[in-house]
């Protein structure tokens, strides 16, 4: 009997070590499991944030590249100008650019941005980039010269232009060419190109399409 009992007793302790054992290992591989989702989360936020990162400077360069100015797409107007009343065209209104205030720009499809009531004026400037002068510069708006009020501008009036769709533009010093009185709109276009750009043209520039 003392033989069957020293015999049950030593199998019992060799079951609570393989038990312990099989414990020990379980908790390892879980913490081994635990740890390499984790490692593999890290991982992945890295090469995602630098994805993330690399793409967000190719857009970045993209955007800059566009145009051959980098003219903004969305250009404000000055606050103060005096929406027009009896305008021929209306917001939304497709049409054709009878003018060439640049190359391509004649026969070019726009979209009319809006229609306003103002003095306009061609303007001969020295960039403030010390590039070569600008003349005859088509257009000017009166609410884009700096100090003036409601009085028309004589040819030969030296301003300080405050417009900042061309490079060099804001802050120049320039002279009035021509002054007239009349509907000036903003205008959406695209130059043959492909250059998308905003600018002012007179009614008499335009025809529906």
């Amino acid at each position: 009997m003392s033989n069957k009992r020293l015999l049950g007793v030593v199998s019992l302790i060799f079951l609570l070590i393989l038990s312990a054992c099989g414990t020990n290992d379980s908790e390892s591989t879980n913490e081994s499991n635990t740890n390499g989702t984790n490692n593999a989360v890290e991982s992945g936020t890295d090469v995602t944030n630098e994805e993330n990162e690399n793409t967000g400077e190719d857009v970045s360069n993209t955007q800059n590249q566009n145009g051959e100015e980098n003219v903004p797409l969305a250009r404000e107007v000055p606050k103060n100008m005096k929406a027009a009343g009896d305008a021929k065209f209306n917001i939304g209104d497709e049409v054709t650019i009878n003018a060439e205030h640049e190359a391509g720009m004649m026969g070019a499809p726009g979209t009319i941005l809006g229609a306003y009531e103002t003095i306009v004026y061609s303007v001969s400037y020295q960039p403030t980039n010390d590039d070569y002068p600008e003349e005859n510069h088509k257009w000017v708006v009166q609410e884009e010269i700096k100090g003036i009020d409601e009085e028309m501008l004589v040819p030969g009036t030296e301003v300080i232009i405050e417009a900042d769709y061309e490079e060099g533009m804001f802050g120049a010093e320039g002279e009035i060419d021509t002054a007239e009185k009349t509907t000036v709109y903003m205008v959406s276009f695209t130059l043959d190109s492909g250059v998308m750009k905003q600018k002012w043209f007179k009614e008499s520039e335009l025809e529906a399409r």
